[in-house]
């Protein structure tokens, strides 16, 4: 019998007795070794996938404003340059945003980061296929991530888009030889305005460092490894499940996309049907289904995973308070599986403004998580699967 509440206490002390885990550190690589450790001693097979990453997306942000800030400076001097830097650096923040591939992701510092991947082993000739995933890194703390600030990140990330637009047409018009006055005024209005971005983007960042991450997502983590545990003594003979615990998520999903593209071929390959279920940030608030992310293309979630989770909470009394929710700050692991058309769902949990609690920010220690919320997250995703596997038969042990 798995004892829920017992590995999730052991995974969440073991990560936030960690100072920080952020991407490509030694504290997350000692994290790694902490997982992995110990889902090797509990008897499961292990796998460590490294990949390079950028350190933060602080230093991405950089890489996208200072070209920006600096096309904007040099527009009088040599505007046809200065506006190909511009146009160049407004798609590469477009692009970004939208959390799809961009230049500065290859951009220098650059460090290895590393998926903990755990199986049950005596792996068969499974047709279907369970991914359960949490990622376990720690964020860079962000001024911008502020209870004041974050409720208008989705509103205020549009005007910042819309901003690179506009900067982008002014160089335009500098390179096809308009200029006056008044478009020299409004030149350094932008160099302003993006230099303002860049500080306040990064300040907290260089004066507290990195969250300690135990809602974010030490909990994740937790409720990941507790129901993978569970439902791997109990599998249906048509499934093999997959423990995914992820590195690099705060720069951009980065461990879940190399793992999705890692995979994507073989699981095609061998004709799999996949599926996964993402939890992050299940420690403080109230737990939710995901069904709508994005910040420019809207992701919607509608697809057997997340209806069957819709349907277990409607249709069984201990979890009819998990409702469904949408998050438009940032996004989850569950992306690239989204966009590439495999069912994903995301647990997650918010307050009562739609926010998640101490997101991005000191106050993210362990002392503000709530155990009981990290295990009912993990018994829902474990009552979810087994409604999923229920049209199939002959179970295996």
């Amino acid at each position: 019998m798995v004892n829920v509440r017992k590995n999730i206490e052991e995974i969440l002390r073991g990560l936030t007795d960690l100072p920080h885990r952020g991407a490509a550190t030694a504290g997350e690589a000692k994290a790694a070794d902490f997982l992995e450790g110990k889902l090797a001693e509990a008897g499961y097979e292990t796998e460590r996938q490294t990949f390079r990453t950028s350190l933060t997306y602080i230093y991405e942000v950089w890489w996208m404003l200072l070209p920006m800030i600096g096309a904007l400076l040099l527009l009088p001097v040599y505007p046809m340059p200065a506006f190909a830097v511009a146009l160049f650096s407004g798609l590469s923040l477009i692009l970004y945003f939208d959390w799809r591939r961009s230049w500065v992701m290859s951009m220098p510092p650059q460090g290895l980061s590393q998926n903990v991947i755990a199986r049950p082993g005596g792996k068969g000739k499974a047709r279907n296929k369970l991914i359960l995933m949490g990622h376990y890194d720690s964020a860079p703390v962000s001024f911008l991530y502020l209870p004041s600030q974050v409720k208008n990140f989705a509103a205020s990330l549009r005007f910042n888009l819309f901003n690179i637009a506009v900067a982008v047409i002014l160089a335009a018009l500098f390179a096809a030889g308009i200029e006056n006055a008044l478009l020299n005024g409004l030149r350094w209005i932008y160099v302003l305005y993006f230099s303002a971005q860049l500080v306040l983007s990064s300040m907290d960042f260089f004066r507290f460092g990195y969250t300690n991450g135990a809602a974010d997502n030490a909990s994740g983590a937790a409720a990941a490894s507790a129901a993978f545990m569970e439902l791997s003594g109990g599998l249906p003979a048509d499934w093999d499940i997959e423990l995914v615990l992820t590195g690099a998520e705060e720069v951009g999903m980065r461990g879940a996309s190399h793992y999705f593209r890692a995979g994507k071929k073989d699981w095609e390959k061998e004709g799999l049907s996949v599926h996964l279920l993402n939890f992050d940030n299940v420690g403080e608030g109230e737990l939710k289904i995901i069904t709508r992310t994005g910040s420019i293309v809207p992701v919607i979630y509608d697809n057997s995973m997340s209806r069957c989770a819709v349907e277990t909470a409607a249709g069984e009394e201990r979890f009819s308070d998990i409702g469904t929710a949408e998050w438009h700050t940032g996004d989850f692991d569950s992306l690239p599986f989204a966009r590439g058309g495999i069912p994903a769902l995301t647990l997650s949990a918010q307050d009562g403004e739609g926010q998640i609690p101490n997101l991005h920010r000191p106050g993210d220690v362990y002392a503000n998580v709530r155990l009981d919320l990290v295990e009912k997250a993990s018994e829902f995703a474990v009552r979810v699967c087994q409604n999923l596997f229920a049209p199939r038969t002959s179970l295996r042990s």
